[in-house]
């Protein structure tokens, strides 16, 4: 494990004024002069706004959050006076690409911290991506923009590639919402690595481009694919080679799992056979698409890696109703993309905390409740937001501390659950 201290240090200098002043220069959005509101006071409100109930409901109320923070940051100042334009420019004018390298950089010190999680079947992989999308709506004035599926409305589609070890999104993009979500570009060259997939991102070109990489996924069989059973893993199956899976679903035992090789088509951008494996599951049958052949990994097992899948699910939710994303109150691009850079960042400090706890108390990632962790946090910046400006590094990094500590005590979840997941 790396030295406790030279974490919290990495942490503590990403975060610090002079760092997100270099970044801010790179990125062209310095003050020229001296503003009330500079950029770095800027980013750490709006990252404090994705954590405030009723912020993200209309500009005023971001305006008024913004006013009572300076009154907290600058006690013996005078009355701040801020306008629903100066935010809006601020929204319009500084660079999202900003947010996002803030982030970028946060995420990779953040996996660098991490200790090896073996959580059984996953520790064959490099990582384990479950990749899906949320929609959200925005200002109908975008609608040009942003097109929606319904008339008249805005939205935008969240497209995520979640690390199911790290449980963070390691890459985002943000398109409108009737973008279908096939065009996703998150597959790398990368070898061993596990994508899971929703039915919306079933492509045969996309599973030949995981082959050729070396990595492995595991997708959900569409309704409309009728593959060709070509090889069988057991002679009482022999008789099932040449047939097409509708035509042997009436014949299959619920109580014994299918396990075939398949091709998908008979065109010649599928390349590859496949494995299908088959559960029957609440009363129907559940078919996986994987070219995952170790015998080790058995069809029950392929169904319990595909239900990892659904962390992405419960990011989405976090993020949309804990951190109030659904709430987007910018009405052009940039401002959108940086309200959602200033939610992510703020999650991702959560994780960040939740996993330094973790090292502290020796509990899992999962033990820890992101709901009460986020609470935590939330109430630690919001009354100690002054530490963040005009205070040393060893102040900032005892702030870190004393926050790990309240997360370590009082962020695990429920007593019943932990019990649950101690029990034999």
């Amino acid at each position: 494990m790396e030295n406790i201290e030279q974490i919290y240090d990495d942490f503590t200098n990403i975060l610090s004024a002079e760092e997100l002043k270099k970044l801010a220069e790179e990125y062209g959005i310095v003050d020229k002069r001296i503003r009330r509101l500079s950029v770095f006071t800027f980013f750490w409100l709006m990252i404090l706004s994705a954590c405030i109930p009723g912020v993200r409901g209309g500009l005023m109320q971001l305006v008024a959050f913004f006013i009572a923070s300076f009154c907290q940051l600058f006690p013996a100042g005078k009355a701040v006076s801020l306008t629903r334009m100066a935010i809006s420019k601020k929204l319009k004018a500084h660079s999202w690409f900003f947010f996002r390298a803030v982030y970028n950089r946060l995420l990779e010190r953040y996996v660098a911290m991490l200790d090896v999680d073996d959580r059984r079947f996953l520790s064959h992989f490099r990582d384990a991506f479950a990749i899906d999308s949320s929609v959200i709506k925005v200002n109908s004035v975008l609608e040009k923009v942003f097109a929606s599926v319904h008339k008249g409305q805005a939205a935008i589609k969240l497209h995520t590639k979640f690390s199911i070890r790290s449980l963070t999104a390691t890459k985002v993009q943000v398109t409108e919402s009737k973008r279908h979500d096939s065009r996703f570009r998150g597959i790398t060259k990368e070898p061993d690595i596990l994508y899971l997939f929703d039915l919306g991102y079933f492509a045969f070109y996309r599973f030949e481009k995981i082959i050729e990489a070396g990595s492995f996924f595991v997708s959900r069989l569409k309704s409309c694919c009728d593959p060709l059973i070509v090889a069988v893993g057991q002679k009482q199956w022999k008789h099932l080679i040449g047939k097409k899976l509708s035509e042997i679903v009436p014949l299959l035992n619920p109580e014994t799992p299918l396990d075939v090789t398949v091709k998908l088509s008979s065109a010649k951008k599928n390349k590859h056979d496949l494995r299908l494996v088959a559960i029957y599951h609440e009363g129907v049958w559940r078919f996986y698409i994987t070219n995952i052949f170790q015998k080790l990994f058995t069809p029950d097992v392929i169904y319990q890696l595909y239900v990892k899948r659904w962390t992405v699910e419960i990011f989405f939710n976090e993020i949309k109703h804990v951190l109030l994303l659904e709430h987007i109150i910018s009405k052009n691009k940039n401002g959108i993309m940086v309200e959602i850079y200033s939610a992510l960042i703020f999650y991702l400090l959560t994780r960040i905390v939740i996993a330094l706890s973790s090292q502290h108390t020796g509990f899992p990632l999962t033990y820890y409740s992101f709901k009460r962790s986020a609470e935590l946090v939330k109430a630690f910046l919001t009354t100690h937001i002054a530490q963040f400006f005009g205070h040393t590094k060893a102040c900032f990094a005892s702030f870190l501390h004393n926050l790990v500590d309240a997360v370590s005590a009082a962020g695990l979840k429920d007593k019943h659950y932990l019990r649950q997941c101690h029990s034999p």
